[in-house]
C-alpha cells in the first residue's frame, strides 16, 4: 500500500467516508467468523467487554447478544452508522457506543474489565501500535484479545505483558475477497482509496484483476491474520 494512503487510512476522516466500501465488504466476507467463534467460546454472560475501534459492530453485536455488557470504541461517524444500523435491524438499544479515539480514552474508564479486544485498529492510532497495545494492558482487563493482520516481525508481541501470560496465538489465513456490483463501482472505490482520478494503466490493471462469479465482480484476495488472547494472572 503506498505511504501516502496508509497515512489517510490512520485518520478517522477516511474511515468516514470508506464506511459506504467497507458496509459493501462486508456484505460479501466471512472475515470475522473465526474471531467471533473464539470470542463466544472464550466470553462469558455478564462479562464488561471493550472493543476498540468497534467499526460496524461485527464483534460488539454478538457479544451484547451473548449477554456481555459491552463498549464499542468507535471515532468515525461513519463506522457508527453502519453500528447503528446494525443494531437497529438486530433491535439492540442497550450498547455502549463511545465516539472517542483510544489516544483520548482513560485507563481508569475502563479499569479491570473482563476483556478489552481490538481488531485491526491498534496500528491506526496516533500513539503507535506498541503505545496503543501497552495501554490496554495498563488498563488491567482480565482478559486481552487482539486481532491484527500486522505479525511478527512488523509488531512485536511479547508473550508475557507484567502479570499477564499469553494462553494462546493463532496465525491463519482467510479470504478478504472485494465484490462490486458493477466495474464503474470498481473505479469508483480505488479513486477514493487513492484520493485521485486513476491513471489509464491502472484502470486496466484493475479490469486484469477482476473475476466474475456468482453475478459480481470479484477482487480476489487473502489476508494473513494473528489473533492474541492474553490472561491477568496466571
Amino acid at each position: 500500500m503506498e505511504a501516502a494512503v496508509c497515512k489517510r487510512v490512520a485518520t478517522v476522516k477516511f474511515w468516514d467516508g470508506y464506511a459506504r466500501w467497507y458496509k459493501l465488504w462486508m456484505e460479501h466476507t466471512h472475515y470475522h467468523q473465526g474471531i467471533i467463534e473464539i470470542l463466544l467460546t472464550m466470553t462469558e454472560r455478564g462479562w464488561r467487554v471493550l472493543d476498540i475501534g468497534a467499526g460496524n459492530g461485527i464483534l460488539s453485536i454478538p457479544l451484547y447478544i451473548r449477554g456481555c455488557e459491552v463498549t464499542a470504541l468507535e471515532p468515525s461517524i461513519g463506522m457508527r452508522n453502519l453500528l447503528y444500523e446494525e443494531a437497529f435491524q438486530k433491535r439492540i438499544d442497550g450498547l455502549n457506543v463511545d465516539e472517542r479515539i483510544w489516544e483520548e480514552a482513560l485507563c481508569y474508564e475502563f479499569l479491570d474489565f473482563d476483556l478489552i479486544m481490538a481488531c485491526n485498529t491498534l496500528h491506526l492510532t496516533q500513539i503507535g501500535f506498541e503505545e496503543a497495545l501497552a495501554k490496554v494492558f495498563r488498563a488491567r482487563p482480565e482478559n486481552v484479545f487482539l486481532i491484527s493482520e500486522i505479525g511478527p516481525p512488523d509488531i512485536r508481541v511479547k508473550w508475557q505483558y507484567g502479570n499477564y501470560t499469553m494462553i494462546f496465538t493463532k496465525s491463519y489465513e482467510v479470504d478478504s475477497s472485494y465484490a462490486y456490483h458493477h466495474f464503474n463501482e470498481t473505479i469508483e472505490h480505488w479513486t477514493f482509496k487513492k484520493s485521485r482520478m486513476l491513471q489509464p494503466e491502472e484502470i486496466r490493471a484493475l479490469k486484469e484483476k477482476i473475476v466474475l462469479q456468482g453475478g459480481h465482480l470479484w477482487m480476489k484476495d487473502k489476508a494473513q491474520v494473528i489473533m492474541c488472547w492474553w490472561k491477568r494472572g496466571i
